[in-house]
């Protein structure tokens, strides 16, 4: 590896765990089952959003979608440029699925898509150097759980997950909570876990969250990839073999397991921190062990920094320095799941954009260009600041808002 490469892979990897440490005050907790905090877990609030102004003589309207497990800080990106715009431009975002924001951006249906895992290889040949892809924040998937029994309320307890455990439970194998495998991974709290049935909710739409998870999977339990795999949907085998149930969005999952005793879903750690008292009174938020370490982890701004670190360096080794903003960004996602450290569910969410809207048939091509230049240039600065970042997400290093910016330079104005 070149001098110039290792100077980017420590620069990544010190920028990475410097964000988290300085952003979040963080407790220090025990795994799941044995030792465990008797208070939850709690983040310092932030303070409230900048309001300096954004020099522009711009103004407008743009429409993105995608990724429901970006749309809290997509949602919160939005509203703060639009203060600080002085009202003068208005982003509207859709939460409606990974994989329906990446077709309706191929289809000129939105103005930029995204993603919590990069546009499909297949997909990417059909528009491959007419459009850039880039990171925009870090975010981690959690399993969260209703389980009255052992509600953390009762037990100042949260369960221990492995990803053997979890694919176990998705593929319908594992199909009560008394299960001895689940007890063997939470000595504390094996002799309360009910014998009831699991109900496993995934998403029911083209999902990067389902993406994520399912690469995840795949690449810690090789016996879940060379049966079910990882895509923005797969065929879920608790379906037919157990209780298992979709829901849509992030937010259909987070509702159903709140609302559905002895059930379990993933989603975006924002969703879980925002009902947390919620889900502190019916069940709670698994620590989940990194197989490649042995620890069990929590999905601490640091644990998940971590991860993100230690996958970015495992990319790095590998292939070199990151990406161009037009190449395929597939790999990075790849290497990026199952980190060999750290909260191992770690997920970069990515935006699309054309290079050349009026070559792409979009109505005032250059005003809209224009318009997402500035909010996007704002959002890899401005918008990694910690007053501007949502609870459960992760600023991104320098070096990878560099490339988001490099990729804004490619958009014709």
């Amino acid at each position: 590896m070149s001098p110039t490469k290792n100077t980017m892979l420590l620069a990544i990897i010190a920028a990475v765990v410097i964000v988290a440490v300085v952003a979040i005050a963080l407790l220090t907790m025990q795994p799941g089952g044995s030792s465990q905090p008797t208070t939850t877990p709690t983040a310092t609030p932030s303070p409230p959003p900048t309001t300096t102004s954004v020099p522009s003589r711009l103004s407008g309207a743009l429409t993105g979608g995608g990724s429901t497990f970006v749309a809290p800080q997509m949602f919160t990106w939005s509203k703060t440029f639009y203060q600080v715009t002085g009202g003068k431009i208005q982003v509207n975002y859709q939460s409606i699925g990974s994989g329906a924001g990446a077709a309706q951006f191929l289809e000129k249906k939105l103005d930029f898509g995204a993603s919590d895992v990069p546009m499909p290889r297949d997909k990417y040949q059909q528009a491959a150097g007419r459009f850039v892809q880039f990171p925009v924040i870090i975010g981690s998937i959690v399993l969260v759980y209703n389980l009255p029994e052992i509600a953390y309320s009762k037990t100042g307890m949260y369960l221990n997950l492995t990803s053997e455990v979890i694919s176990l439970i998705y593929m319908g194998e594992i199909r009560q909570w008394c299960d001895p495998r689940i007890k063997a991974l939470n000595p504390g709290l094996a002799d309360k876990l009910p014998c009831r049935d699991i109900v496993a909710v995934h998403r029911s739409d083209g999902s990067g969250t389902t993406a994520a998870f399912t690469l995840y999977l795949s690449r810690a339990y090789p016996a879940w990839n060379q049966t079910v795999g990882w895509g923005y949907t797969v065929n879920w085998p608790a379906d037919e073999k157990a209780k298992g149930t979709g829901a849509k969005g992030n937010e259909g999952v987070a509702q159903a397991v709140l609302q559905t005793p002895y059930s379990i879903g993933y989603v975006e750690f924002a969703y879980w921190a925002k009902n947390r008292g919620k889900y502190d009174q019916v069940g709670g938020v698994a620590f989940v062990r990194n197989d490649n370490d042995g620890k069990y982890y929590f999905p601490t701004a640091e644990n998940v920094a971590m991860g993100a670190a230690a996958g970015l360096e495992r990319y790095t080794r590998r292939y070199g320095a990151p990406p161009a903003p037009d190449a395929d960004w597939n790999p990075v996602s790849i290497e990026f799941a199952n980190p060999p450290r750290g909260y191992p569910i770690v997920s970069f969410v990515y935006v699309f954009l054309w290079k050349d809207y009026a070559a792409e048939g979009y109505g005032d091509a250059a005003t809209k260009a224009a318009l997402l230049k500035e909010f996007f240039k704002w959002v890899l600065t401005e918008g990694q600041r910690q007053e501007n970042v949502v609870e459960g997400y992760i600023p991104l290093p320098s070096e990878v808002a560099k490339i988001g910016l490099e990729a804004l330079n490619l958009v014709k104005p």
